[in-house]
């Protein structure tokens, strides 16, 4: 009878694990300057043989004392981007049998993740977690953590990381965007991974940007300074 009894356990077991129908891939630690922003991305498989309306849902595990409301992690999935404050579930993304969305492949249901330090150093982890939004138990969860501090050395990229931000944002026709360094470029990418418009900053100060040729919607500034981004800014366009 207990030969029996552990049979049944083992097979219950193996079946559980077989029913796991998501798997998740990605970097999960990552290190760099406090006043840097991070960016990485996870990519997300449908290894069942049915169609699954996947959805992903954020949980702060733990984060520096001292980080402002406004920074810490974000990301953007299914389509859409979510703030810092966040902590609900997400769009849905409808995954096929054996499909997987990844952002090297500019899926636009595809995960990308972000942490704004804020110039504030210390350790930070997150959890992501991805489900059937039919079947919430069939889960992957994936921890990230951000390791944050102050550099001990100063190199060119540093030299120009000072820069200011979008305003106004949400922007409508018109932005501007301030500068401090002698020469950069500043690529504006949609939430596809596409490049949409490329700016040349020759002078610092303030820039004024035209927009009016670009369709509403979320993306991020990367200004780049000897083909190395050394800072990201997003920016709304309504």
């Amino acid at each position: 009878m207990k030969k029996n009894l552990l049979f049944i356990l083992v097979i219950t077991q193996i079946g559980f694990v077989a029913a796991q129908s998501l798997v998740i891939t990605g970097d999960t630690v990552f290190s760099g300057d406090f006043n840097t922003e991070i960016e990485h991305h996870l990519d997300v498989k449908n290894i069942s043989g049915n169609s699954i309306s996947v959805i992903c849902q954020k949980t702060n595990i733990s984060l520096p004392a001292d980080l402002p409301t406004w920074g810490g992690s974000y990301y953007c999935f299914a389509g859409a981007c979510y703030p810092t404050s966040a902590t609900g579930p997400s769009n849905v993304a409808v995954l096929g049998s054996g499909q997987q969305i990844t952002y090297s492949n500019s899926d636009g249901d595809a995960h990308s993740g972000y942490y704004k330090p804020e110039g504030i150093s210390g350790i930070a982890t997150v959890e992501y977690c991805f489900y059937d939004e039919n079947n919430p138990a069939d889960e992957a969860c994936v921890t990230i953590t951000y390791d944050c501090n102050e550099s001990t050395s100063i190199n060119e990229s540093q030299a120009f990381n000072e820069v200011g931000d979008f305003y106004p944002n949400p922007a409508n026709g018109m932005v501007y965007f301030t500068f401090k360094g002698n020469l950069a470029t500043l690529k504006l990418i949609d939430i596809l991974g596409n490049e949409v418009k490329e700016i040349e900053l020759k002078e610092e100060g303030v820039q004024k940007l035209d927009l009016s040729d670009m369709t509403k919607g979320i993306y991020f500034g990367n200004l780049v300074v000897n083909n190395e981004v050394i800072s990201i800014k997003k920016l709304i366009v309504k």
